[in-house]
């Protein structure tokens, strides 16, 4: 069953303290702006971190997800959320009726460029006229070997250069930027120096801090 080994992988002290703290840092400047309760639409809820934040803050929440027994387990949890793998989407999706769509450590797994395109004009077609996606993913330039390494399934290579051109031939305008090092952020030289130790000190943190890009962009309306 494709992901199992992530299902079945323990979440440490560390990922839990990291989670609660980066993705508010992640949601919010996505979400602000945005009507009182938006509808959100994330691809790959994975344990669901993300989608227990957002539940907490009063969002209308539909979620895709390519693993079965973890998509059963967030239904079972109270989560609407849809067992498919990404693409095709699931066409019980209606277009223009989502205000922001989440892809946090998913758009590395699309195989090639061709078909993060396709999946980026599913995406801005899902949209509402003015509608958000919201982008979180490993930076290949810091990554290095870790990039492939660490996941099987990562397939596109992303760094922030080739993500704004993706974008913005898909229809989207960049209207926030941000870079991570864990829930770090605006302190780079600390945080950098602070992965650099770790690396070379233990083997499980080792891609605990390393870089990873955010990218909020807005539908273009036509």
């Amino acid at each position: 069953m494709f992901y199992d080994f992530y299902l079945n992988r323990k979440t440490g002290r560390l990922a839990k303290f990291q989670a609660e703290r980066l993705i508010p840092a992640l949601a919010k400047p996505a979400l602000h702006g945005l009507p009182q309760s938006p509808k959100v639409l994330e691809i790959g809820v994975g344990r669901g971190d993300f989608a227990q934040y957002l539940k907490s803050i009063g969002v209308n929440y539909t979620g895709i997800e390519a693993n079965s027994n973890l998509c059963n387990r967030l239904n079972e949890q109270g989560f609407n959320v849809i067992y498919s793998q990404v693409p095709p989407f699931p066409k019980e999706l209606e277009r223009e009726t989502y205000d922001l769509v989440v892809m946090c450590h998913i758009f590395e797994h699309l195989k090639d460029w061709q078909e993060a395109l396709k999946v980026l004009g599913e995406i801005f077609a899902l949209l509402k006229p003015g509608g958000r996606l919201l982008l979180f993913h490993p930076d290949y330039l810091d990554w290095g070997m870790d990039y492939f390494d660490r996941d099987y399934s990562h397939s596109l290579i992303l760094t922030r250069n080739r993500v704004d051109n993706l974008v913005s031939d898909s229809g989207f305008k960049i209207i926030h930027r941000d870079s991570f090092r864990s829930f770090f952020r605006g302190i780079k030289p600390f945080s950098w120096l602070l992965a650099k130790v770790l690396n070379c000190t233990f083997g499980k943190p080792k891609i605990a801090f390393k870089l990873n890009l955010l990218t909020i962009c807005e539908k273009v309306n036509e």
